[in-house]
């Protein structure tokens, strides 16, 4: 797989630098549009529910990588095609919640830069999931998808990999706590040399499908593994 990656790159880098020679138009790679991002606003979607209070107080918490404002979603909606902006905003897929980070645009502008793209979107809980896991879990989140940017910045390969190229495994002396309730107390506590394991899934149940699968420092919040 990361052979194929590696040829993959190789190839876009190749074709980016011939097509200004021929006259034709120029394609950028995701790591180059990113290039922008430290500079440029995020605007933080925010609903009304308990979600959107949990988003706030990690963000405001944890965020560092790029200035910020929060936003509701009609402002969102108003301001979604202004290049000038990236917006990290919660989505719903096959029951499953995603927290996205996007970059802004008219998707027909003839400006490649300015054109909207996902730059990451991260699995964080399930439609109908009751147990409100995510909000003990929030700032793992929030934190990958940061290392996740920050890596994508300065790597076309993790650009192109997702959230799993900065899952580097679980180091040597760690202890993994897979059960519910122990994983809850270990990360709450920020247990020493520990790491947990969360199942997000649709309605919660471990074994339903969509089924991703995290492992989580518990002191650092850095992500370990993601399938």
């Amino acid at each position: 797989m990361k052979k194929a990656l590696g040829y993959f790159l190789l190839v876009l880098v190749l074709v980016c630098a011939s097509l200004p020679l021929q006259g034709q138009k120029r394609i950028y790679t995701k790591g180059y549009k990113m290039q922008d991002f430290k500079s440029k606003t995020t605007k933080v979607v925010l609903d009304a529910g308990l979600l959107g209070r949990s988003v706030r107080q990690e963000v405001t918490s944890l965020w560092t990588i790029s200035p910020y404002e929060f936003c509701t979603p009609s402002q969102y909606e108003k301001q979604k095609t202004n290049p000038d902006y990236y917006f990290l905003h919660t989505e719903t897929i096959r029951g499953i919640i995603y927290l996205t980070l996007e970059k802004g645009g008219k998707p027909d502008d003839s400006n490649d830069l300015k054109k909207p793209f996902n730059v990451v979107s991260v699995p964080i809980t399930g439609e109908q999931d009751q147990s409100g896991r995510v909000h003990i879990y929030m700032p793992a989140f929030i934190s990958a998808i940061q290392d996740y940017a920050d890596a994508a910045m300065n790597s076309e390969t993790a650009a192109y990999t997702g959230v799993k190229a900065i899952c580097k495994g679980v180091p040597r002396g760690v202890t993994v706590v897979k059960d519910p309730d122990e994983a809850d107390e270990a990360f709450t506590e920020r247990f020493p040399k520990t790491a947990v394991q969360i199942i997000v899934t649709p309605t919660g149940d471990p074994s339903d499908k969509p089924r991703y699968h995290f492992t989580f420092g518990t002191e650092d919040y850095r992500l370990y593994s993601f399938r």
